[in-house]
């Protein structure tokens, strides 16, 4: 008897100092593929939902050994994971969309809407947490105008940052009041306890000379050039006929005619825009008080909170025009996106 444990006990320390290869081969992973035994611990783990310990225990094996089991069960395609969800699809999109324009950040939601009013208002909330994990102390957030960044910033979670700023990246002041309800600038650096910088003027202002007056006012220039300074801009657009600025009517039905003529797509940063995201050159132009688009690339990162058919022609101008660095959309524009030519 004693005889029989001390040969035991020689066989134990031999096997353990035996190579991996070959240990693996006496454990049934190379050539003896023990289908049966890994079908089980597949069994067991996927559709029983037991711990790697709860299996090795039921089976007779080492923990070490199920997990070899499970990973060459995948490799050789006895085990196939597919995630059923909606979700899923989204996932997918986000990797087209960076990959097809260059972008860092994307995320796709499920809109479930055709009321673009409602779709606005889910985006912005959407939007509102995956954008608040990348503000820091310090940080200077340029903010743009609108239905959907008003639902962002109700939604935004507050967050007091240290030496933060919150700049208004266009005009916004009218006289009326009603218009307050689409502003955003003070919502987000109330909930940041951040200090804001609004452009003290209208979006729209009634000629090119009192456009131009307001500009050279100083503090129109500081506000501007802490904006051009920010490190981050948090931006929408405005379909040609359902944006923000027409709808507030801050644009004449012959004005809107014109622009439409002059090959408008869209409204971005109070400016229309043609198909290749370029501020057509027209007398409603002239008016705008804002930071031009083409100067949003000073901002390191950009993001566009925005979605709707109606919106598709100008989020594929701007996104092929690289002006953003990331984007919050629904499914459909998505798909219509990566569809645009």
């Amino acid at each position: 008897m004693e005889e029989r444990s001390k040969r035991r006990e020689a066989g134990e320390t031999a096997r353990k100092r035996e190579p991996p290869q070959q240990r693996e081969m006496v454990e049934g992973l190379s050539d003896d593929w023990p289908e049966q035994l890994a079908v089980r611990t597949a069994w067991c783990y996927y559709a029983l939902n037991m711990t790697q310990q709860e299996v090795a225990a039921r089976l007779g094996i080492t923990r070490v050994r199920v997990i070899r089991l499970l990973g060459e069960a995948r490799r050789r395609g006895v085990v196939k994971i597919s995630i059923e969800s909606k979700l899923a699809d989204n996932v997918e999109l986000e990797h087209r969309l960076m990959e097809r324009f260059g972008l860092d950040f994307a995320e796709v939601v499920l809109g479930m809407t055709d009321d673009e009013t409602e779709l606005a208002e889910i985006l912005g909330a959407a939007a509102s947490a995956g954008i608040s994990r990348q503000l820091q102390d310090g940080v200077t957030l340029g903010v743009g105008w609108g239905v959907t960044l008003k639902a962002f910033a109700e939604a935004l979670p507050e967050r007091p940052l240290k030496n933060a700023a919150v700049v208004s990246l266009l005009g916004s002041l009218t006289r009326r009041s009603s218009i307050a309800t689409f502003e955003a600038t003070t919502t987000i650096s109330a909930r940041l306890h951040a200090e804001c910088f609004y452009v003290p003027g209208p979006i729209l202002c009634d000629s090119r000379e009192s456009r131009d007056t307001l500009m050279a006012q100083p503090m129109m220039q500081d506000v501007l050039d802490r904006a051009r300074s920010s490190d981050m801009a948090v931006v929408s657009v405005g379909g040609l006929d359902s944006g923000t600025i027409r709808r507030t009517r801050f644009v004449s039905e012959r004005d809107f005619a014109d622009v439409r003529e002059a090959g408008a797509v869209g409204n971005f940063l109070g400016y229309y825009i043609d198909e290749n995201a370029q501020v057509i050159d027209h007398r409603v132009n002239d008016r705008v008080i804002g930071l031009r688009p083409e100067f949003l690339t000073a901002i390191p990162r950009r993001i566009m909170i925005s979605g709707g058919r109606q919106k598709v022609a100008a989020l594929a101008a701007i996104l092929k025009k690289g002006l953003l660095t990331g984007i919050v959309t629904d499914q459909q524009t998505a798909h219509a996106l990566l569809e645009h030519h």
